[in-house]
């Protein structure tokens, strides 16, 4: 991913928590977090796009180890402060391209990061770095799961609660690879068997982005 959006992440870190709620909807990673909770038990466990630390101490329980990962220094500036589990490591990365070994990792997990991504470059990273039968998980924005007006609006407040809750200007072709059926399709492209996906919605209202939770393990 460019300098640029390291640098945004880096500006935006200490407001991204509320503005991204009041974006996609106030409970909408709570209960992505309450999902991932459920998970069963794992070796060695990688996070990437690990921002603030919100999902990481669930993480923490769930993994005999935890590295959680992120592009932007200002991200795991705040990570590290928020976070004290003994198990978690942090570590500046680019999921696109990484510094681990082959076959590094038992599991791991991406939560709003694909989107920010080339998906065709870190679905093969990701499987690069997996053992094999190693589990993906992915939570994506699906805004494919809105009625057309619902869409509209949740397009409208997404701009708008970003430019006035980041107050930094994002950089060029921001955040438009939003996944939806097409993530499916592209797990099944780079070797990985989907075994669970779901809809997860705030129904607050119903303009409230979905987010797509998909389990995938690796083919051998």
């Amino acid at each position: 991913m460019s300098a640029a959006q390291r640098e945004f992440w880096s500006k935006v870190a200490h407001r991204y928590d509320r503005v991204v709620d009041l974006q996609i909807g106030g409970r909408t990673r709570a209960m992505v977090r309450e999902r991932a909770a459920q998970e069963e038990r794992f070796g060695t466990l990688a996070e990437f796009g690990c921002g603030t630390g919100f999902f990481t101490p669930v993480l923490a329980g769930k993994a005999d180890r935890v590295v959680a990962t992120d592009l932007s220094p200002g991200m795991l500036a705040v990570a590290r402060a928020r976070v004290g589990e003994p198990n978690v490591r942090f570590q500046a990365e680019d999921c696109q391209r990484t510094s681990f070994g082959d076959g590094a990792f038992d599991a791991v997990f991406l939560s709003l990061v694909l989107h920010f991504t080339d998906p065709e470059r870190t679905l093969a990273e990701m499987r690069r770095i997996l053992k094999p039968g190693g589990v993906l998980i992915i939570a994506n924005p699906d805004r494919e799961g809105l009625s057309g007006f619902d869409r509209l609006r949740s397009s409208i407040r997404i701009f708008t609660r970003g430019v006035t809750g980041y107050r930094a200007k994002p950089p060029k072709g921001f955040a438009r690879k939003v996944g939806g059926e097409s993530l499916l399709c592209g797990l099944a492209e780079h070797g990985f068997a989907v075994t669970g996906a779901q809809s997860i919605h705030d129904g607050s209202r119903s303009s409230n982005v979905p987010i797509q939770y998909v389990r995938a393990v690796k083919v051998k």
